[in-house]
């Protein structure tokens, strides 16, 4: 059974400019793999295309709104005419924020709405009919347990992760018999910026570190093409829920 060979395939991923975004991007560029790196803030997307560059790989920033389709089709655009095509989307960009739904405004209750569930469908709508055409492709949509799981103060960020969950089973069994797979990831509490902390601020024998969670996700990629992870969730030893 041959697994995948990434090299020279091109990858899209969003929210690619710092956590885990970065290392996924990072990481398949190690592998081979074309990367053009996603977010709305360029100057941290440009350092990290060149941080690729500088150790050998070949990167792109984009700049993306993904609550936006004009922008999500600008994007995908500007990704086929530098690369030629799009064979792998990791669907990353995420926001969200822990306080009582009472405390939180109309406008973080959309932004968490449109990145985390809107922005992934948009994304998945872009890219999709290039690979049916192409009889291959795969696509990541990074989730969290709290797609599968419920706690209080962060109930739209729960209702969009569930929303993501639903989405990615849905669409694996509309397109894999087209050669595209489409896989879910509900990793737990990660060492990253999510609600505003910053790397570091957690002990790292406690919380899951972005590194080791992109090498999860770049290695379900590499599996056989008849094989499919529908759903990869991983949880730090230490979490309480």
């Amino acid at each position: 059974m041959a697994e995948v060979h990434l090299g020279g395939q091109i990858a899209l991923v969003t929210g690619a400019s710092r956590g885990l975004g970065r290392h996924i991007a990072i990481e398949l560029a190690r592998r081979g793999v074309r990367v053009a790196v996603s977010a709305r803030t360029e100057a941290e997307l440009e350092r990290v295309a060149a941080e690729i560059r500088d150790a050998g790989g070949d990167a792109i920033a984009v700049p993306i709104d993904v609550a936006r389709w004009d922008s999500v089709e600008r994007a995908v655009t500007a990704v086929r005419e530098r690369f030629g095509k799009i064979d792998i989307l990791v669907n990353n960009a995420g926001v969200g924020w822990y306080k009582p739904l009472a405390e939180q405004s109309i406008e973080e209750i959309d932004l968490t709405i449109d990145v985390n569930l809107k922005g992934t469908v948009y994304l998945t709508k872009a890219v999709l009919p290039a690979m049916q055409h192409a009889g291959y492709g795969q696509i990541v949509n990074v989730a969290s347990d709290l797609g599968r799981r419920v706690i209080p103060n962060m109930a739209p960020y729960v209702a969009s992760k569930f929303g993501v969950v639903g989405f990615s089973g849905s669409m694996l069994r509309e397109v894999k018999g087209q050669g595209v797979k489409v896989m879910t990831v509900t990793p737990g509490i990660i060492d990253t910026f999510f609600n505003g902390g910053a790397e570091g601020t957690k002990d790292v024998a406690w919380s899951l570190r972005p590194e080791f969670v992109a090498n999860a996700i770049v290695d379900m990629l590499e599996l056989p093409r008849h094989w499919v992870v529908d759903e990869m969730s991983v949880h730090a030893m230490g979490q309480e829920f």
